[in-house]
């Protein structure tokens, strides 16, 4: 005759949420008192009801290695509100990871090289990692690859790399915005760079050029300008060159929302007005653009979406790997959506010359 767990629970004199953890193999009980109440359930006869796959065994891993680390190897000191970009992907990461049944464990190695990676991370500690590096290189895949854990990019990527990555979608984003601001009006479009060579800002200004092209947009060397810098530094380098008698074109694509903040306080220091002046656009979405004057129009990426989708590969790369299955590199590309603000001014459209018959 069939039982109720609450009613196995009151036989055995422990109370519903043990016996829960109990038979679907959760956390919260010693192993000593789970071993003897799993012995007693199936001497009763009521072994059925004992979850078959324990919940410590995902994709064929044992319950020691049912961790996933996040792993930072960036050499580049992020300043302002750089590092906001961050704390939602983790928060997305992390709890797709829980909803499978992993632990999340974050690893700054900034000071270190890719070769301590060996030495800091056991194979049988972690069943996966999440990977943020500046660059991927030939060198770096080697070293992740020796540590013989399955893993995925952050937003990493090189063509000639066979890594698997979860990366912002790039051209799709950098396309909208210039169309954007064509439609708007605007015929001199401008990008400012902070030249930080991480591989995803590389691509986000090749892929400028890329929709200047297609759409048919004039690129002028002096409005393709590349700071070298950040925060402070940048402010100040571009405040010389529009107080040195360089003109912004109408409308400026920045490469993220922080470096557009050096953008309007430059334009503001050289006499120019957002958007009345000059139109400006960023890129990322982050919390910092609400609070901009006048608000930032951006392209938001959904990166708690992105740190899920992270770990729904990784996910997939460990159940591979347990079924001896061939692993084949997977890039997974997040679309960009525009956020309209105030920053963008859309332009009167030019006056027709009247036809004289």
């Amino acid at each position: 005759m069939a039982i109720k767990s609450k009613e196995l629970a009151n036989l055995l004199g422990v109370s519903t949420a043990t016996m829960s953890l109990v038979l679907n193999h959760k956390q919260g009980i010693s192993d000593e008192l789970r071993s003897s109440l799993l012995s007693r359930i199936r001497e009763m006869g009521y072994g059925y009801m004992i979850k078959e796959t324990p919940e410590a065994e995902v994709g064929g891993g044992a319950a020691a290695a049912k961790n996933i680390a996040y792993i930072i190897l960036s050499d580049h000191q992020e300043e302002g509100d750089e590092g906001a970009f961050f704390p939602p992907v983790i928060e997305g990461a992390e709890r797709e990871a829980r909803h499978l049944g992993y632990h999340f464990s974050i690893i700054h190695m900034y000071d270190e090289k890719a070769g301590r990676l060996r030495d800091s991370i056991g194979k049988d500690q972690y069943a996966g990692m999440i990977v943020y590096a500046d660059v991927m290189s030939a060198a770096l895949k080697k070293e992740l690859d020796s540590t013989e854990i399955p893993y995925v990019m952050l937003d990493c990527y090189d063509p000639d790399v066979k890594a698997s990555s979860v990366t912002v979608n790039n051209r799709q984003g950098v396309y909208a915005a210039v169309r954007y601001l064509l439609e708007k009006g605007h015929r001199e479009i401008g990008y400012v760079s902070s030249g930080t060579p991480r591989s995803s800002l590389v691509e986000r200004k090749r892929c400028f050029s890329y929709a200047c092209e297609d759409l048919g947009v004039e690129m002028r060397p002096e409005w393709n300008i590349v700071t070298d810098s950040l925060g402070q530094k940048a402010q100040d380098y571009l405040e010389g060159l529009w107080k040195g008698g360089v003109r912004p074109p109408s409308a400026l694509l920045v490469e993220n929302d922080v470096l557009a903040l050096s953008v309007y306080r430059a334009l503001k220091s050289a006499g120019y007005t957002v958007p009345e002046d000059v139109s400006v656009i960023g890129f990322d979405g982050r919390s910092i653009c609400s609070i901009m004057e006048p608000t930032l129009t951006t392209m938001r990426i959904p990166r708690r979406l992105l740190g899920r989708t992270l770990i729904m590969l990784l996910h997939g790369k460990i159940d591979m790997r347990s079924r001896s299955m061939e692993e084949v590199a997977v890039r997974l590309e997040m679309n960009a959506e525009l956020v309209e603000m105030a920053s963008v001014r859309k332009l009167p459209e030019p006056l027709k010359e009247k036809r004289v018959d």
